[in-house]
């Protein structure tokens, strides 16, 4: 492209997802990137991670672009329509193109995993090489590039695992852990340790509308193996002060038994009717797309998923009764929020700006 080097910006953080190992680019330029016509053209400024190597690709565009852009992709057909001052774009790919390049490329990049059998799995766990499978019927171990690794919390109680980071630095491993040990009080460990949140902080209200008539859905049949689920479930959410025995409540709903990948069973509750007499809550919601960029320039990320956040959450007095549900061996309603209530979204957000609000984007995303 006749683009002088010494024009390129230093580009301090590595790539990731080549072939699953780190690519050190060469620098970063912005350029002005064109779609659509003389008569309805879009421009935007992008910036681009230059690096050298062989690939099939000039150029890819990610979630940076299509931001900028306020594009919508459509993959199964290779399809994006930008929006423009005369109209949308549109513009699509060529398929065959597509699949000849795909087939084009080496496996160790087109994976973002390295590929490695597994008796060199086990001889070299630290080597991050990319091997070819051997044979057909050998079995391959995958493993990413991030490899972490599970450390002892609490020496005292053999679970209390938590699970960092294989390549840290040893000062900061040993800062980690002993960050996270002086800290160790705050975590919950199961669901009987949750302390909640203080209901002047935040409560969830159901703010049914004026006039809505109540309605008791009965109690469907289910198998014996869903039933086992449900109680089993009740009888855990009963000893975490979740929930409570109710009788004769004006609303009702029934429980719905689904099967999870893992094969355990996760009871929901249908709350539909319920939600039909609730307004929506126009509090806006994080977009996970924006909350992944803003984190993209950090030197280092730590991720903390927050044991059962919504049932953190307290539900106003007044309204407890209104999330009852039937099961085969009783009545029960919910004391702390649940998910699935219209509006559940909205309260857990609300909650973290009010509790997170001088740390947000500074040093904290939350979603």
């Amino acid at each position: 492209m006749n683009i002088d080097m010494n024009t390129l910006d230093p580009a301090d953080i590595p790539l990731l997802g080549f072939g699953g190992k780190p690519v050190k680019a060469l620098g970063k330029i912005a350029l002005p990137v064109s779609f659509g016509d003389r008569d309805n053209a879009r421009t935007e400024h992008i910036t681009f991670d230059v690096v050298e190597m062989q690939y099939p690709y000039n150029a890819i565009l990610g979630r940076g672009f299509i931001t900028k852009m306020d594009a919508t992709i459509r993959k199964p057909y290779l399809c994006m329509k930008i929006p423009a001052h005369k109209g949308v774009i549109t513009v699509f790919g060529d398929q065959q193109m597509a699949r000849n390049i795909e087939k084009g490329v080496a496996p160790g990049q087109k994976n973002v995993h390295h590929l490695a059998s597994a008796n060199e799995a086990k001889s070299s766990a630290k080597q991050k090489t990319h091997n070819e499978p051997k044979r057909d019927k050998e079995k391959i171990k995958i493993s990413a590039d991030g490899e972490t690794k599970r450390v002892l919390l609490d020496g005292y109680i053999a679970d209390r695992f938590v699970t960092i980071g294989a390549n840290l630095d040893p000062e900061e491993e040993r800062n980690l852990i002993e960050g996270l040990n002086k800290n160790k009080d705050i975590f919950a460990w199961s669901a009987s340790d949750l302390k909640g949140v203080d209901r002047e902080i935040i409560e969830h209200s159901l703010d049914i509308r004026q006039g809505a008539r109540p309605k008791k859905q009965k109690l469907r049949k289910m198998s014996d193996e869903k039933v086992q689920a449900v109680k089993a479930e009740v009888d855990r959410l009963l000893e975490a002060n979740i929930i409570k025995p109710i009788q004769y409540p004006d609303w009702l709903a029934n429980t719905v038994p689904v099967k999870k990948k893992n094969g355990k069973w996760r009871m929901c509750i249908d709350f539909t009717d319920l939600n039909k007499a609730c307004p929506k809550d126009d509090y806006p919601l994080e977009r996970i797309d924006k909350v992944v960029d803003d984190a993209t320039n950090s030197e280092m990320l730590s991720l903390l998923d927050l044991f059962s956040g919504y049932h953190q959450i307290k539900i106003k007095k007044e309204d407890e009764g209104k999330t009852s549900f039937v099961t085969p061996f009783g009545t029960f309603c919910f004391v702390c929020m649940p998910e699935g209530l219209k509006n559940a979204g909205q309260t857990f957000s609300r909650m973290t700006v009010i509790v997170l609000d001088s740390q947000l984007r500074r040093n904290i995303l939350a979603y």
